[in-house]
Parts: structure tokens; sequence; C-alpha cells
């Protein structure tokens, strides 16, 4: 499987379990996995993970954010849109 596919999968992935209760470390597990994926495609799909991984973990600390919750998602459907058109 090529990266792009795999951060795809990742992603979906990651959010099957951000929303669902005590997955905190299932999340930050994924979440770095991401990281790992992106560091190995770099350019703007890396600059991004970076900003979901921000975002995640912010989440993660106070997740009845609504407000938090539209960023990341905008943020995965970008990197999911990039990785996709490559």
């Amino acid at each position: 499987m090529d990266l792009y596919s795999q951060m795809g999968e990742e992603l979906r992935s990651l959010f099957k379990d951000l929303f669902a209760e005590n997955r905190a470390i299932e999340v930050e597990r994924k979440m770095e996995e991401i990281l790992q994926i992106s560091s190995k495609i770099g350019g703007s799909i890396h600059g991004e993970a970076g900003l979901l991984h921000r975002d995640v973990m912010q989440f993660l600390r106070n997740p009845k954010d609504r407000k938090l919750i539209a960023i990341m998602k905008k943020h995965a459907l970008r990197l999911e849109q990039e990785t996709r058109e490559i």
C-alpha cells in the first residue's frame, strides 16, 4: 500500500475512535502514525498533519468544544483530499 492510501485509512480510523469514550490512548497512537506517514510524504501534507495533531490533542483535553471539532474535520478533509488527488 502506498503512503497516500495508508494516510487515508489512518485518518478514517482516527475519526472512528476520536469520538468514542475512553479511546484517548488509541487516538494518540493513530495520530503519531499519521505524523510519521506525513513526514515521509512531506510538503503541505506534513504541515496539515501537524495542525491536525495540535487540534486533536486539544480536543482530547476538551471534547465538548464544537468549534475545535469543526477545525479538526477541516484539517482531516484537507489531508484526505490531498492524498486522493495525488
